[in-house]
């Protein structure tokens, strides 16, 4: 039976179930426990099956942290290519849902996400992975959006922007998994605190102070 279903697959819905069994075993285990064949036995498909898509674990590892990362982009897109010229308030506003999109979403993942994070501490082919596969993206394109904010006036004239958006950026990760089951736990029973407190302060760094002498008499948009 198992061998009559696993003739059925098709590459994409094998390539699918082990993303989908990878995802599940990190929800229980550590990466460090993270095995080929303990992945493969949740699919019903064979363990020479695996190389068929990918190289080893950390190359399955790394189309985990693709996905996220195209959810997380997807989700900030409205604002990270945004048109500064839409104005402070609505800036804000929109920046608002791509944090409310963006810490559901890490919700969703978080015991995949939190895994990774803390194999990257002891794991330099993870570190790397980790960083430049998601870290590293958000904080390029977190900095682009902040360049032009401040270009057009929007955001203080102070704030270099590739740094603003790796402490933000950064902050975002580790304040996100010990709000969602960090190591220790820290539990936060209020999603919607957590989400108040992330648009407090990326909203007050970089749209909460006026950058115009006409915005601070009331002239601003």
């Amino acid at each position: 039976m198992s061998g009559e279903r696993r003739r059925r697959r098709r590459p994409e819905e094998a390539e699918r179930a082990i993303l989908a069994a990878a995802r599940a075993f990190l929800e229980e285990h550590s990466f460090r426990e993270m095995k080929v064949e303990s992945v493969m036995a949740r699919t019903g498909l064979s363990r020479p099956a695996f190389y068929a898509y990918f190289d080893d674990r950390y190359d399955l590892v790394t189309r985990l942290l693709e996905g996220i990362g195209g959810l997380l982009f997807a989700l900030d897109r409205r604002w990270l290519v945004g048109d500064p010229g839409a104005g402070r308030a609505e800036s804000a506003r929109i920046l608002r849902e791509a944090l409310v999109g963006g810490a559901e979403t890490f919700g969703r993942y978080r015991p995949v996400l939190r895994a990774i994070s803390d194999a990257a501490s002891y794991d330099e082919r993870v570190e790397a992975m980790y960083r430049s596969g998601l870290l590293e993206r958000l904080v390029d394109g977190v900095a682009g959006r902040i360049a032009r904010d401040v270009e057009a006036g929007l955001s203080p004239a102070d704030l270099d922007p590739h740094e603003t958006a790796r402490a933000l950026v950064l902050m975002t990760e580790r304040y996100l998994i010990d709000a969602h089951g960090g190591s220790p736990p820290h539990r936060s029973d209020d999603a919607e605190a957590v989400v108040r407190t992330l648009v407090a302060i990326w909203t007050s760094t970089l749209y909460g102070r006026a950058t115009h002498p006409e915005e601070r008499s009331g002239g601003g948009r």
